[in-house]
């Protein structure tokens, strides 16, 4: 008998039949937990599905109908699956104009997605680092187009490439990996041109457990920040060669952490005496009494110490301390408020395009934070609704609209005067927009009721809801 069932369930694989359990397919006319929005240029919008209760065999993207702006309807589903594996609990979506793909974090698998609009379908995966949630371009290198992947469990971020399909790096935030979980990023040319560093483009990066924004150097592949240097003092001892005879002394540095630094150099036993000062800009005040001439060859920093008054004896040392960049940008409570920060943590995160302002959502003061980035301080506090993440600028710049999470509003912020304009109530829990190609109108999805708004920017209304 027992060879009987044997043969019986060779038979019913060989035969090409293999069973697989009950799955509901994806709903033609419906959404489930949008977590995205993206408008292609054939003037069709793409809603990204997370399916996060699994309700579905897979996570999905509505395909809505813009030939009625005031009106969309739905025109379609494509389930997002890969070598006919379904995939569930996606999350951040980017849009790339150029080749028409569209990248999605798949949190459950640990990968980025890339969706083919042309073909309809995921051609290809790229393994991240755990939980990544968000994507987001940093430019090209020799045409090819490089990605920031933000990673919520590992605190840390990857970057990719388009052409090799590959992750070439990850960066990792500070905070020893405890307390980051790093949310959404905007990467741009650094702004100001500090000490004469090369070009550089830096990543600034919301950090959903802390009140910090990270700063990360895209030439050197860590957290640095070169307007913010921190406290922390690292000392690296050498021998002084008895007998007032010249030597050179080396240290060896991490390139980021010589990029933008503050050093001292300091003499035992007379440090009093011997205390000299520097600057990253390769220029050293010499002391009085003891002649420190800077230099620096392939990263290593150099001092030369010749002609001292001060009689060494062996087993005197210097001590070469460096206060290098953290790489944070704090955001602390209100100015005067006399108390400490508020509860974390920022989400969204937008820079205008003439890179001169960034514009942070603030859940724990409920509020955007507006940045000079020139300086890297806080210049304004905007009071908006309830819980603000999801921000989107104007092509130009000149309007901010901030979806409030727990209020159901969106607010527009004129980014000019920094003052809010207008106010629109939308449906529970709008999470992610979009501007239709006139600008004529906004594009809301509410994670929470599953629909999407279409708000008339002339008069910041509410015209129409697809659910």
């Amino acid at each position: 008998m027992k060879n009987a069932v044997i043969s019986i369930i060779f038979t019913f694989i060989a035969g090409g039949c293999v069973y697989t359990p009950h799955c509901t397919p994806p709903p033609v006319k419906a959404m489930d937990g949008p977590v995205a929005v993206a408008l292609l240029p054939n003037n069709m919008l793409y809603v990204i599905n997370s399916n996060i209760d699994s309700r579905y065999c897979s996570s999905y993207i509505s395909k809505i109908s813009l030939s009625s702006p005031q009106q969309p309807s739905y025109n379609g589903v494509a389930p997002i699956k890969y070598k006919g594996s379904d995939i569930s609990l996606v999350a951040g979506a980017y849009l790339s104009p150029a080749t028409g793909l569209l990248w999605l974090a798949d949190r459950e698998n640990n990968r980025l997605l890339l969706f083919d609009t042309a073909a309809n379908s995921v051609t290809a995966t790229i393994p991240v680092d755990q939980s990544p949630v968000s994507i987001a371009p940093i430019g090209t290198t020799n045409g090819d187009q490089l990605m920031l992947a933000c990673n919520l469990a590992t605190n840390d971020v990857s970057i990719v490439s388009s052409d090799l399909q590959k992750e070439l790096y990850r960066i990792p935030l500070t905070n020893n990996g405890i307390g980051v979980s790093p949310l959404n990023s905007v990467v741009t040319p650094y702004p100001v041109v500090i000490n004469n560093q090369p070009p550089d483009q830096y990543a600034y990066i919301t950090r959903g457990a802390d009140n910090n924004i990270s700063v990360v150097s895209m030439n050197n592949h860590c957290e640095f920040n070169p307007l913010f240097p921190s406290s922390a003092s690292v000392p690296v001892f050498n021998t002084v060669t008895p007998g007032n005879v010249a030597t050179m002394s080396t240290v060896q540095t991490h390139t980021c952490k010589t990029l933008s630094e503050l050093w001292t150099v300091s003499f035992t036993p007379a440090t009093s005496d011997f205390i000299v000062s520097g600057s990253s800009s390769g220029e050293m005040h010499t002391h009085a009494r003891v002649g420190l001439p800077y230099t620096a060859d392939n990263g290593d920093i150099g001092f030369t110490i010749y002609q001292p008054l001060h009689s060494y004896t062996a087993g005197d040392n210097f001590t070469f301390y460096t206060t290098a960049s953290s790489g944070l940008i704090n955001i602390p409570n209100y100015p005067g408020s006399g108390i400490g920060t508020a509860t974390p943590a920022t989400k969204g995160i937008v820079m205008t395009p003439d890179l001169s302002k960034l514009f942070v959502s603030y859940t724990g003061l409920d509020s955007i934070v507006v940045i000079d980035t020139a300086t890297s301080s806080i210049e304004n506090y905007i009071k908006v609704g309830k819980s603000p993440e999801a921000l989107l600028l104007s092509p130009d710049g000149s309007t901010l609209f901030v979806a409030c999470y727990t209020s159901g509003k969106i607010y527009v912020i004129d980014t000019n005067t920094e003052a809010v304009v207008g106010i629109i109530g939308v449906g529970n829990g709008p999470f992610a927009m979009t501007l239709s190609q006139d600008q004529h109108y906004l594009y809301v999805v509410n994670y929470n009721d599953n629909s999407l708004d279409t708000v008339d920017l002339n008069n910041f209304t509410l015209v129409n809801t697809l659910k």
